[in-house]
C-alpha cells in the first residue's frame, strides 16, 4: 500500500514537472500551437523600389523574379532619364545656334561704326587752330588740327558761343565731310554767331556803330571718322 502511494506521488511529481517547463517554454515564446489554416497562408514580400505591396497569400514571387522586375524598373528610369537629358539637350543646342546665326543689335551697331572714333573715347583727337568771324560776313571761318596718326574724313562737334563775360548765348551743332591729314590744319565754314545782329568774333573785325558785339567761342568734339 504504501509502495502504491510512493510511486503515486512520483507519477503526480514527474506531470507537475512536466507541465511546468511546457508553462515556462510557452511564456519564452519557444513553444507556439497555431492554427493549421495560418500555416497554409503566406506572406509576399514586395519590391522596395516601387515601395508595392503584397500582402495577399495567393500571389507568390520567387527570387529570380523579384530580381527580373527590379532590372526592369531600373531600365525603365535609365531610359526615362537618358529622354529628359536628350530634351534639354537639344533645347540647349537650339539656343546656342540661334545666339550664333542671329548677330545682335550690338554687334550690327559695331560694324556700321567700323573706323569711327568718338570724342568721349579722345577729346582732343581733333581741336580748334583758329577761327574767324567779321561783322559783315554770314558765315564764320573754323580751322581744326588732327591729332591723330590717321586721316580724318568726317567730324561731328558743337560750337559754343559766350559774350565777353563768359555768360552763354548759344551752341550749333555740326557734321562736316572734310579731309585733315595726320598733324595737319584743315578749314571749312559754319554759320557765324549773331550776324543779322552785327555780331562778330571778338578777334574778328567788329562793327564800328556797335564794337560790344563780340562774343567767344568753344569747340566741343563729338566724333569723328577717320581711313
Amino acid at each position: 500500500m504504501n509502495e502504491r502511494r510512493g510511486g503515486s506521488g512520483k507519477f503526480f511529481l514527474v506531470i507537475l514537472v512536466i507541465v511546468i517547463v511546457v508553462g515556462i517554454l510557452w511564456a519564452t515564446g519557444l513553444v507556439r500551437w497555431e492554427d493549421s489554416a495560418k500555416k497554409q497562408k503566406e506572406t509576399v514580400v514586395v519590391i522596395d523600389d516601387d515601395s508595392a505591396t503584397a500582402s495577399d497569400g495567393d500571389i507568390t514571387v520567387s527570387e529570380e523574379e523579384l530580381r527580373a522586375l527590379k532590372n526592369e524598373v531600373k531600365q525603365l528610369r535609365q531610359e526615362v532619364e537618358q529622354l529628359k537629358s536628350g530634351n534639354t539637350k537639344s533645347a540647349t543646342t537650339k539656343t546656342q545656334t540661334t545666339a550664333t546665326h542671329e548677330p545682335s543689335s550690338a554687334q550690327s551697331t559695331k560694324t556700321t561704326t567700323q573706323g569711327a572714333s568718338t570724342g568721349s573715347q579722345n577729346a582732343s583727337a581733333l581741336t580748334l587752330a583758329n577761327y574767324n568771324h567779321d561783322w559783315l560776313e554770314s558765315d564764320a571761318t573754323v580751322a581744326l588740327k588732327n591729332n591723330t596718326n590717321r586721316t580724318v574724313t568726317q567730324v561731328t562737334g558743337r560750337m559754343i558761343y559766350y559774350d565777353m563775360n563768359g555768360n552763354m548765348l548759344d551752341y550749333q551743332d555740326f557734321t562736316k565731310s572734310v579731309t585733315i591729314e595726320p598733324g595737319m590744319v584743315k578749314s571749312f565754314f559754319l554759320k557765324g554767331y549773331g550776324y543779322k545782329d552785327e555780331y562778330a568774333y571778338y578777334k574778328s573785325k567788329p562793327v564800328s556803330t556797335n564794337t560790344d558785339r563780340k562774343y567767344k567761342v568753344k569747340f566741343e568734339l563729338k566724333s569723328y571718322k577717320t581711313n
